[in-house]
């Protein structure tokens, strides 16, 4: 069985782990954020979580997009 941060049966993903550490670090900023008071949902606030998030999580995708497509095989 592989597991939820291993490529395949015992090989580690070092990306899939930074994904997960990043998402959660974003999910307590914002919560964090969000409890001030002087906390407006801006245009800035919605960008900024929208990049990291294409940051984060586009790079695997384009990777295992051009693994299929081009059967790149590591």
């Amino acid at each position: 069985m592989v597991g939820f941060f291993e490529e395949k049966q015992g090989v580690k993903s070092s990306t899939r782990l930074f994904s997960f550490v990043i998402l959660l670090f974003l999910i307590v900023f914002d919560i964090l954020l969000a409890l001030t008071d002087n906390f407006n949902l801006e245009y800035n606030f919605i960008m900024f979580n929208f990049l990291m998030l294409i940051g984060v999580f586009a790079p695997k995708y384009l990777h295992k997009l051009a693994e299929t497509k081009l059967n790149i095989k590591k």
